[in-house]
């Protein structure tokens, strides 16, 4: 057996895993680590900040649907990935984050830049351990690693104290066995069959659990002639001409009626978010999910039927009855206004090969809606936490997975969070193109507060920054564009190398 330091193992074990590209930020306790990197395969891209690092991870995965590593330092370098670690938890990403800490002699002293991690994310993570010795650090490295890209997706978190990793220890190349892939419950099925060949309006609900069966979802839809929705992280997971759209609090006013006229739902990996409509009065659940705890969470089901999407969708198909009513369903819109317009410029993009970001607020919801009736897999967009600032690195760590150029929208409130960002995107060479909605406001709180708070507003007001200045200034190209040339300046920018960043005055 080969014998090796804690942190060649853990660069060693990435490898083997086919890990060829991570994101980390250094610091004194990270150091062995990062110094194994530099004579391995393995590539690190270091963002501004570790935050930037925790988004850039999660939108490498969610790019190439493998998991995505993060690794930075004890104290605020750890708990910097927090947010970003919440983010991917609430989206169901697959994250690895390692994390190191004080040595083992200084734990629970109040040592300098020691924190307890493993506390503060188990409740936002699959996973979390802190290595307490050096012989099971290959063993916890695998095993991670299989519990975030396996049944329902998510972030898992490693923590390891300084010396761990510079201790003497032996590559035992140690496997970790998944649990049996789990079998769809024949029973739950059959009476799933029945309830959609009772049904006289029968509608299927597509959540982002769902993101692998388009094809399927489809084909359902025709035997069933019935139209299909969308929760906001399920947008782009299927192409159909059934498809209506977004349902939910931010989706147009039509498709929520078609919601509410089914008498019988098809919910496939959602999980009832409290942003969609899903009141149980008057109609029959049919709940696919991988993960147990969403069944019968939130909406009381007629059949809950444990198993993956995917694996579901052909028992459904074989045995429900074919409709063939002719039927035609009007997909919503949004109301037309200066945001929507720029979202719908965006959406009649050839995006053929573009992976679509979004940040969080106003033009977030008008983009997932103009998008909402096109089949767009790779879309990045924080739709569980509503986490502002999280599309600007994601799209970095999209891009650097897939070499693909990356479309951003995003506006000023949510870009501000994160601009400093510009400058690993440069530093790297990757292909971006960011359209900043700019209001000089914070949108929705503005929308919140005239309508809720009889137009009393306060804490709403961004910068007036220019943004060209501040791209050309990190080395990007920048510019301010007005809405009628958008749509001629963008495409030409999907074609070309390189950051570049426009604002759009809304």
């Amino acid at each position: 057996m080969k014998e090796t330091t804690g942190a060649k193992l853990i660069v060693e074990t990435l490898a083997s895993l086919g890990m060829k590209k991570i994101f980390g930020y250094t610091g004194n306790y990270i150091l062995p680590v990062f110094d194994a990197i530099k004579d391995s395969s393995i590539e690190v891209f270091v963002p501004s900040s570790e935050l930037g690092g925790a988004h850039s991870a999660d939108g490498y995965a969610r790019a190439t649907d493998e998991v995505g590593v993060v690794i930075t330092t004890s104290g605020p370098g750890a708990t910097n990935l927090v947010t970003g670690i919440a983010t991917a938890y609430m989206d169901s990403v697959p994250i690895l984050a390692i994390t190191a800490n004080v040595p083992r002699k200084k734990l629970g002293k109040d040592s300098f830049q020691e924190v307890d991690i493993t506390g503060i994310v188990t409740p936002i993570t699959k996973y979390s351990h802190i290595i307490t010795s050096v012989d099971e650090l290959e063993y916890e490295i695998k095993k991670a690693y299989a519990l975030a890209s396996s049944g329902r997706k998510g972030p898992v978190l490693l923590d390891i104290p300084y010396d761990v990793l510079n201790e003497k220890v032996c590559i035992k190349n140690v496997e970790y066995s998944l649990p049996k892939a789990i079998v769809p419950d024949k029973n739950a099925i059959d009476k799933a069959i029945a309830l959609l060949n009772e049904a006289v309006n029968p509608i299927i609900l597509v959540g982002g659990g769902a993101k692998d069966a388009s094809k399927e979802i489809s084909l359902l839809a025709e035997k069933l002639s019935c139209p299909i929705v969308t929760t906001m992280r399920g947008v782009g997971a299927v192409d159909s001409a059934n498809l209506l759209g977004v349902v939910g609090y931010s989706a147009p006013y039509s498709n929520n009626t078609q919601f509410k006229k089914a008498d019988v739902v098809l919910a496939l990996g959602t999980r009832f978010s409290d942003k969609m409509y899903a009141k149980s009065k008057g109609k029959k659940y049919i709940h696919v999910d991988i993960d147990l705890a969403e069944l019968d969470k939130i909406v009381e089901t007629n059949s809950a039927i444990l198993g993956d999407v995917k694996d579901v969708l052909p028992l459904l198909l074989n045995g429900v009855k074919a409709r063939n009513l002719d039927k035609k369903f009007t997909r919503g819109a949004l109301k037309k206004n200066r945001l929507t317009t720029l979202a719908s410029t965006i959406a009649e993009l050839d995006l053929t090969d573009v992976i679509v970001a979004t940040d969080v607020g106003s033009h977030q919801i008008a983009l997932l809606n103009a998008l909402g009736a096109k089949n767009h897999k790779e879309l990045l967009s924080s739709t569980g936490l509503g986490t502002m600032g999280y599309g600007l690195p994601a799209s970095i760590g999209a891009s650097i997975a897939t070499g693909k150029h990356v479309l951003l929208f995003t506006s000023d409130g949510s870009f501000n969070m994160n601009f400093n960002e510009i400058s690993t995107a440069v530093k790297y060479g990757v292909d971006l193109t960011v359209v900043i909605a700019n209001n000089r406001s914070l949108g929705m709180i503005e929308d919140i507060q005239r309508n809720k708070f009889n137009a009393r507003y306060i804490g709403i007001d961004t910068p007036d920054i220019s943004y060209a200045l501040l791209a050309k200034s990190m080395g990007a190209q920048g510019a301010r564009l007005t809405l009628p040339k958008a749509q001629e300046t963008l495409q030409k920018a999907l074609t070309e190398r390189g950051v570049k960043i426009y604002e759009v005055r809304i």
